[in-house]
């Protein structure tokens, strides 16, 4: 089964009519402060949100993961919560809610989060559910859990850079048939680019770019957050 956008919404409906503390959450998204500002040309948006500090603050120390039930895993989940099958994965809400719309994606299997073998996934995950943006977190960078393999997926139209990003220009580094890989300089945090127009090609990018990344001395993967759609 792959998991459509409208599929995801009903998801999302259905849990907040029996979830109250989740449904309180999204409620709250009413009142977060939100302020844009412009750095060096680009558009930021800050958000106060006391109710994500349960996630973003969340202890993911060895010792701590070692202590605690994986959240993402189903027999730990809370009995209110369901999700959506999608081949290995499974769609859930997410409780501490960021977008108006918010899910996390888990693998069905308590794995490790690393994207190497599972940028694919994304890709495939990120073209059923159109109105999505995918995004994925690094084991060191934001991730809250670490040692369960996710994305996460938010509403399309939230950031900024989704706006944005025809205006900054591109620094062409290799391609793949009709697929680029870029690198955007003027953006406020410098990125690489993937632009494709099947999903084979820009994996074949992606390992490319990923192979060539830094790795670290005692690191699992190279540092990233991705976004995709």
């Amino acid at each position: 089964m792959k998991v459509t956008s409208e599929q995801a919404k009903q998801l999302l409906t259905d849990q907040l009519s029996v979830w109250e503390s989740a449904r309180d959450n999204y409620k709250a998204l009413e009142a977060v402060q939100v302020k844009e500002l412009t750095v060096e040309g680009c558009t930021v948006k800050i958000q106060f949100n006391p109710a994500r500090i349960v996630s973003s603050a969340a202890k993911v120390d060895t010792q701590s993961l070692k202590e605690r039930k994986c959240f993402l895993c189903a027999e730990n989940r809370p009995e209110v919560q369901e999700g959506l099958p999608d081949g290995s994965y499974t769609w859930l809400i997410n409780p501490f809610p960021i977008f108006p719309e918010h899910f996390t994606i888990p693998v069905n299997e308590h794995l490790p989060q690393l994207i190497e073998k599972r940028f694919g996934d994304m890709l495939r995950l990120a073209h059923a559910a159109e109105h999505y943006v995918l995004f994925y977190n690094g084991p060191k960078c934001g991730a809250s859990a670490p040692d369960h393999a996710h994305f996460q997926a938010g509403n399309k139209g939230f950031l900024p850079l989704e706006k944005e990003l025809k205006k900054y220009r591109r620094i062409p580094i290799r391609t793949e048939k009709s697929a680029r890989l870029s690198q955007v300089e003027d953006y406020i945090c410098p990125f690489f680019l993937i632009e494709a127009e099947s999903e084979e090609t820009a994996e074949k990018l992606f390992v490319k770019l990923y192979n060539a990344l830094e790795l670290k001395e005692g690191e699992p993967e190279p540092m990233m957050n991705i976004l995709t759609w």
